[in-house]
């Protein structure tokens, strides 16, 4: 594996669920919100039954195989609901998106040293409540979602895009996600390096194992202190309170 790039990065491009929104858990909310208004089944089978049927979906969406308007209707439809619990579930992830811990902080700092640009997936309407919600917008220079721009993930296209309104190139930016899939996909597929934001420490997936990982952090606060560290930087007064000033640098 080639060496990062670390010194000559100018532009993050981050992903907002998974990475920078506690996903599992906004969707758990979300979830057991609809769960209480529209379902008589057991809370546990009916989880086990969404996530049966949302999972191949996405990945089907990925592979360009359905729509994304098609997607949002069929996994309710999948479970006897229509589009009514669609909407419903949907209003439900705006309003309980929650970041991780650390993620407000780590975007401050981060927005300091480099330009940021959010690179997102998902329903437009969802994702500008999450961003709302959140108030996180402000620390982006671009927010470019991508069924706005006609693309998905993986797509390089879709960072080639967002690098022309950063005026970047591949050589000086950097993608950020959780997703080895998603994120890491469109990084390969653009040229640009990845850091894999890994918060469980799970094994790479096998369908993932061709996708080149250049960081390997556990979370957004250890990422600024890693890449902070690497550009020369001083950040020992920047520091997020809860990353030690010790704490070692994780790598693929």
């Amino acid at each position: 594996m080639r060496p990062a790039r670390e010194s000559r990065y100018r532009v993050l491009l981050v992903d907002l669920d998974g990475t920078v929104i506690d996903y599992a858990r906004t969707e758990n909310s979300a979830l057991r919100e609809v769960h209480r208004r529209f379902f008589r089944s057991g809370l546990r089978a009916f989880l086990r039954d969404f996530h049966a049927v949302n999972e191949p979906l996405w990945a089907a969406y990925r592979e360009r195989r359905i729509g994304l308007e098609e997607l949002r209707l069929e996994r309710w439809a999948r479970l006897g609901a229509g589009p009514g619990v669609a909407a419903a579930f949907e209003d439900a992830l705006g309003r309980h998106a929650v970041l991780f811990p650390e993620a407000r902080e780590a975007l401050r700092l981060l927005s300091r040293r480099f330009q940021l640009a959010l690179v997102t997936d998902g329903l437009p309407a969802v994702q500008r409540v999450k961003l709302r919600r959140t108030r996180i917008e402000r620390f982006f220079r671009q927010v470019v979602i991508a069924p706005e721009a006609g693309l998905r993930k993986p797509d390089g296209a879709l960072l080639h895009h967002t690098m022309s309104l950063m005026d970047a190139k591949p050589d000086d930016s950097l993608m950020v996600g959780d997703s080895l899939v998603s994120d890491g996909g469109c990084a390969r597929e653009a040229g640009v390096d990845f850091c894999l934001v890994d918060r469980t420490g799970g094994a790479r997936l096998p369908d993932a194992s061709d996708i080149p990982v250049h960081w390997t952090v556990t979370d957004l606060g250890v990422m600024w202190w890693s890449i902070s560290m690497s550009v020369s930087i001083d950040v020992s007064a920047d520091l997020p309170a809860d990353v030690p000033a010790d704490m070692p640098t994780t790598s693929p």
